[in-house]
């Protein structure tokens, strides 16, 4: 989940915020095809661990959420 206290507003923002999000989705989709969806990094903390899968889904949302964002930004400030 995107913290609300860090998002910010205006279509560029949400843009540079969408192609980040899209990269983290990369990484976490390269993780998972290269070392499998139940793998996890075991240099993290043990309490930080969390499965490929997991992770993947948890960047996929976050995506979703950007999405969502600038969608509504583009429908109301741009003619389509």
């Amino acid at each position: 989940m995107n913290d609300p206290r860090f998002l910010q507003r205006g279509f560029e923002k949400q843009l540079a915020h969408l192609v980040e999000e899209c990269g983290e989705v990369l990484a976490a989709a390269g993780k998972t095809q290269r070392w499998g969806p139940h793998s996890f990094n075991p240099l993290l903390p043990a309490g930080d661990q969390e499965t490929n899968l997991a992770w993947l889904v948890r960047e996929i949302e976050d995506l979703e959420e950007a999405i969502a964002r600038i969608r509504a930004t583009i429908e109301s400030e741009f003619d389509r």
